[in-house]
């Protein structure tokens, strides 16, 4: 795990995790172990996942964020599952919890497109 603290990326992540984590103490005890506990499974793996991009070669990278694009579809497809069973405490955390999960996925297609641009290896431009 090299240097997360300024990869922002990262940080989007890890906060949106903390906050699924603040989520799921509010949900109900039916909830809470069976949708609840898979909707905050999905968000620790992908925050692991995210942890490991900059350990990725800069060939892989684009590659990479394809399957972060993929994950991050699993998880909006359960949180809107969530919303629709009504497991969120209301429309407002569901509402932040997307709206953080949505500027992720924008930045996971801007490092995509960075990542596969043409001439980025004689550049040697680095992002991160």
């Amino acid at each position: 795990m090299a240097n997360n603290d300024k990869f922002q990326l990262y940080k989007s992540a890890f906060d949106l995790t903390v906050y699924i984590e603040e989520c799921y103490r509010n949900f109900k005890r039916s909830d809470k172990y069976t949708i609840g506990g898979e909707l905050r499974t999905l968000f620790n793996d992908f925050l692991i996942k995210v942890s490991t991009f900059n350990d990725r070669a800069e060939s892989e990278k684009a590659a990479f964020c394809d399957e972060l694009l993929k994950d991050l579809d699993k998880c909006r497809i359960k949180m809107t599952l969530c919303q629709e069973l009504s497991v969120f405490k209301g429309y407002k955390s569901w509402y932040h919890a997307a709206e953080m999960l949505f500027d992720i996925y924008q930045q996971c297609e801007k490092l995509k497109k960075h990542f596969e641009g043409p001439g980025q290896n004689q550049r040697g431009k680095k992002l991160l």
